[in-house]
């Protein structure tokens, strides 16, 4: 059986306390009776694998398996790819960052398992990554992370003054701008206009129970007009972004559109699953 390799990564040392490192070796032999690997190579370093932010919001989650080839001390090729999509690039990049201890060339299949924990109450630790190397790695992602201090805060408004304490920033083409002096908050059957201060605004707590929400705000020279929002989106930090240049305020406008008109709107969770939208059109300059 091989020796547990010493990793020498910097990324997987710094994180070393948050991760469950379980590295087995041994003989065995692929699903291709002329590919016979005794032993397997022993892997001596790696980057950390971490689920992909897009694949975790979506909430897809599975199993991808590649089949490496080594020259007994990088991978050189991926020949073989399974799995769902967004999935594969993420496990073939850290498959790549692999190193070996000179073993003899070799091929067989490497198995990444990505699945999704949703626990019940807030979840501060770090997502855990099991490695089985060369064979398997598995990454849990955890869809309820807690910003405790946000999180308490809001509780306490709660309990006080029966109000969601919604925070509020907004960029233009990434930098960040000064927010609205007020919101106006609407259910359809109730609109508040409500000031905004420090970043924050209070809606009653009853207007969590019944349809979705739209807003509007003045910003600079623009209204703008953004609805469809959830409800439970008053659990969370509310982040918008407007473009005068870019269309996701980090990326090139989308060809054929004017981002002048359209806004990003994405909802930071305090204790639960975030979400983000393209809004467009939802500014109009101020008459």
């Amino acid at each position: 059986m091989n020796a547990v390799p010493q990793f020498g990564s910097e990324s997987l040392s710094r994180l070393a306390p948050t991760l469950l490192l379980i590295v087995l070796g041994g003989y065995a032999s692929t699903s291709r009776a002329q590919e016979i690997i005794e032993p397997y190579p022993e892997v001596t370093s790696a980057s950390v694998p971490f689920y992909p932010p897009m694949a975790m919001a979506a909430r897809v989650e599975g199993t991808v398996t590649l089949h490496i080839t080594t020259d007994g001390k990088h991978v050189i090729a991926i020949t073989e790819q399974k799995g769902p999509a967004m999935l594969i690039k993420p496990a073939e990049e850290n498959v790549r960052s692999w190193g070996f201890a000179g073993n003899s060339p070799s091929s067989f299949d490497v198995t990444y398992r990505y699945k999704l924990h949703d626990p019940v109450t807030c979840d501060t630790e770090i997502q855990p990554v099991t490695l089985r190397l060369p064979l398997e790695v598995e990454v849990i992602g955890k869809l309820r992370v807690c910003d405790t201090s946000r999180f308490y805060r809001q509780q306490k408004y709660l309990h006080e003054q029966h109000v969601y304490p919604v925070e509020l920033h907004v960029t233009m083409d990434g930098d960040s701008i000064a927010s609205p002096s007020e919101v106006r908050i609407s259910n359809g059957a109730q609109s508040l206009t409500l000031p905004v201060r420090e970043d924050l605004f209070l809606v009653p707590e009853a207007m969590a129970n019944g349809p979705n929400l739209s807003l509007s705000a003045i910003v600079g020279s623009d209204s703008i007009t953004i609805p469809g929002i959830s409800p439970y989106s008053l659990k969370c930090v509310w982040n918008i972004g407007l473009a005068n240049k870019k269309s996701y305020t980090d990326g090139p406008a989308m060809k054929g559109k004017d981002v002048r008109s359209m806004c990003w709107i994405g909802f930071d969770p305090l204790d639960g699953d975030g979400a983000a939208a393209i809004v467009n059109p939802c500014r109009r300059p101020v008459k």
